[in-house]
């Protein structure tokens, strides 16, 4: 290849690569935009039935899991800004088999997600509309549109993000002001009636909700300044959606008893119809539509970047790191939202919150583990700074474990399963992976040092030709 070639393949090398885009308020939006959707507009009559009135709890003690965790996140952030979360966080604090783990068990649960959310989108088109079309050609429709989106580059992503927060924001303080106006203080007698169980079984659905704020993570390498602005997208992001969670879910019961809530894919718009007031209805299926859709967005946009960073690693087929003229993985992208179809046609709704609740959760578990290790590491290394300033962070990691084994001990078994068959996948994958390396290994070592040497092999052969005269 002549000198000219060259400079000209370096110069479009250089065009298709990934670019710091993303400031605090698109960071923020990116979070936001994961976190408010799944809890608010579907998994709160699902967590309200399992805990009563007392789901109020079970929300304050899901958002402490996601707060924990969200420091052990942060905590990492300010020393690896790579792409890839909880891949890459694990495999450069850990080993390189916990960040492959948690990559992939994280990657699917969110794949789920997908598929779990997409079908309440369909769920709220239907209550704007009033098609009366099955939810899943609608959740199908809305995936395939929120990939090319997500094809076109992380700013377009980001832009569309910050429009749908601003209008779920608004939807969900009007459904707050509107809710308390008709509020029934009868529908919270008996606050813990379901027990104690029951609230933390409700914390398991709920904590559903807040598994995106860990998003941000996902694309370090594409958000300026890292160390600073993924810690405080993390932190914001479940300040701000904890208190709306908490007011909605006041005003929801308020509205409607919580024996009710937990029959409707879409809660709030179900509760705001006691109301009889056509405007508003129409107002929180439009928020319910924007939330599930930015929870979708967000999701291919997490996943895809996991992808891109196992397959920059060849973890998984190369191409999947593959950048185009957008600076988005686009095969990753692709392979992120054809997954999360085929999830949303073979597996029902109950089973794919709960299995993706689990897996998340046990990624989650290995972000933990390793802010650990780190903590030791850096303390090992007397960072004077660092041992001033952290001296009782492990604490943080400690509580988050603790905090993620009991949600995760209310998880219904058959999710369990299908999580435990999912995370087994990736170990023999990997197994596969490290295997199929060993022999290749092997072969080389057989080529370059012969069992039998040349000489001797000479010696053999003037030998044979005695014995024949």
């Amino acid at each position: 290849m002549s000198s000219s070639a060259q400079g000209l393949h370096s110069n479009i090398a250089q065009k298709h690569k990934l670019l710091r885009s993303v400031s605090l308020p698109a960071a923020l939006a990116i979070n936001l935009g994961a976190i408010i959707g799944a809890g608010i507009f579907v998994i709160i009559g699902l967590a309200a039935y399992a805990a009563g009135p007392a789901v109020i709890i079970s929300i304050v003690l899901a958002a402490a899991v996601a707060l924990f965790t969200g420091l052990s996140f942060s905590e990492i952030a300010r020393h690896t800004a790579k792409e890839g979360g909880v891949y890459e966080y694990a495999k450069e604090t850990l080993s390189p088999f916990a960040g492959f783990l948690g990559g992939w068990l994280w990657t699917f649960g969110n794949i789920i997600a997908i598929a779990a959310v997409s079908l309440s989108l369909g769920s709220y088109i239907d209550v704007l509309f009033h098609l009366h079309i099955g939810n899943i050609y609608f959740a199908i429709s809305a995936i395939l549109v929120l990939m090319v989106i997500n094809i076109l580059g992380i700013k377009n992503s980001a832009k569309t993000l910050m429009a749908f927060v601003s209008v779920n924001v608004i939807v969900l303080v009007l459904f707050v002001l509107f809710g308390m106006l008709s509020f029934h203080a009868a529908n919270f007698s008996g606050f813990f009636q379901k027990g104690a169980s029951r609230v933390i079984e409700g914390a398991a659905l709920i904590f559903f909700a807040f598994t995106g704020f860990s998003r941000v993570t996902t694309i370090s390498e594409e958000v300026k300044d890292p160390e600073r602005t993924i810690p405080k997208a993390i932190i914001l992001s479940i300040a701000i959606s904890t208190l709306l969670y908490i007011f909605v879910a006041a005003s929801a019961i308020g509205l409607m008893p919580f024996s009710k809530l937990g029959s409707s894919s879409s809660p709030l718009s179900f509760a705001i119809s006691v109301l009889h007031n056509p405007a508003l209805d129409i107002a929180i299926a439009l928020g319910g539509i924007t939330a599930t859709a930015g929870v979708v967005l967000t999701g291919i946009l997490g996943t895809s970047r996991v992808f891109f960073a196992m397959g920059r690693d060849k973890e998984l087929p190369k191409k999947l790191s593959y950048i185009d003229k957008f600076s988005t993985p686009i095969y990753a992208i692709l392979v992120s939202s054809f997954l999360g179809i085929l999830f949303l046609i073979f597996v029902s709704f109950s089973t794919i919150v709960e299995t993706a609740n689990a897996a998340i959760l046990v990624s989650y578990l290995i972000v933990n583990v390793s802010a650990f290790n780190l903590h030791l590491k850096l303390r090992k290394n007397k960072r004077k700074k660092y041992i001033g300033e952290k001296r009782y962070f492990f604490a943080i990691p400690i509580l988050g474990i603790a905090t993620i084994v009991l949600v995760t001990a209310y998880i219904a078994g058959d999710s369990l399963l299908l999580a435990f068959a999912i995370g087994l996948a990736g170990v023999a994958y990997y197994s596969y992976k490290r295997l199929k390396i060993a022999l290749k290994i092997e072969k080389l070592i057989r080529r370059e040092i012969p069992p039998i040497s040349a000489v001797r092999e000479f010696g053999r052969s003037r030998s044979s030709r005695r014995v024949a005269l």
